[in-house]
């Protein structure tokens, strides 16, 4: 075994290619992104356009919210809701209402899984707490009302959804 370097050969092997990739790096089938550069810095946010929204928001000095104070939270008041409560049934909702303790309506919902999927039911609870917030000054004497839609309610838009429940709570307040 001769370990001298003067025995070595300087040529060099000839690079193989790996066999599971055919082309180093690179898709032939991939079309190339395009080279445009990004748009740069952040967008302006036009001021006066919230400010307007927040002025929308606001109904006769009060902000049109639904606070805490303006829902059914606990387990233990969506019962008592449900055995102590005057129910109206309309074609596409159940409604549950008592005499509220405080000085304010109320507003539970419950969506269970059988009425749809999440997205179903979180549109839905949307609508119905959009509906409660604009209305909820008129509702006179204060309620504390619960709302269970119906399987079908999923495909109603707010419109279709406010004018049934209003039908329904204004036939209740006439005593009818």
């Amino acid at each position: 075994m001769d370990l001298n370097e003067k025995n070595l050969s300087t040529k060099q092997p000839a690079a193989q290619t790996h066999a599971r990739i055919s082309q180093p790096y690179e898709h032939s089938g991939r079309a190339r992104r395009s080279q445009t550069t990004p748009p740069q810095g952040p967008q302006t946010v036009n001021r006066s356009d919230s400010t307007q929204t927040s002025a929308s928001l606001k109904r006769g000095g009060q902000r049109a919210a639904f606070p805490k104070s303006a829902r059914v939270l606990t387990r233990r008041e969506f019962l008592s809701l449900q055995q102590r409560g005057k129910r109206l049934y309309s074609q596409h909702f159940v409604i549950i209402s008592t005499p509220a303790l405080g000085k304010r309506s109320r507003l539970g919902i419950t969506a269970t899984r059988r009425f749809g999927k999440a997205v179903v039911r979180n549109r839905m609870k949307r609508m119905l707490r959009e509906f409660f917030r604009k209305r909820q000054a008129r509702i006179t004497p204060a309620q504390t009302i619960l709302i269970i839609p119906k399987v079908g309610a999923g495909a109603l838009d707010f419109a279709q959804v406010a004018e049934e429940l209003e039908r329904v709570l204004l036939s209740a307040r006439k005593g009818g």
